[in-house]
């Protein structure tokens, strides 16, 4: 994932092992705080990657043609 460094990859990785494998340690607030605040800026940057990779492809496919 190093074309998309911005994102942060790992916290992703680490929040989704401590919701899988300590559900009972985690603060409800915590996951309502990253809901609220970075789920948006996560949403976006995905949006773009996809975007990105839809420009890519088609430049490909025509370079090809």
């Amino acid at each position: 994932m190093k074309k998309y460094s911005n994102i942060e990859w790992n916290m992703i990785k680490g929040l989704r092992n401590r919701i899988v494998h300590d559900y009972d340690g985690i603060s409800l607030k915590s996951i309502w705080f990253v809901l609220e605040n970075d789920l948006v800026h996560l949403k976006e940057d995905i949006q773009r990657i996809i975007d990105n990779d839809k420009k890519e492809n088609k430049k490909d496919e025509n370079n090809e043609g």
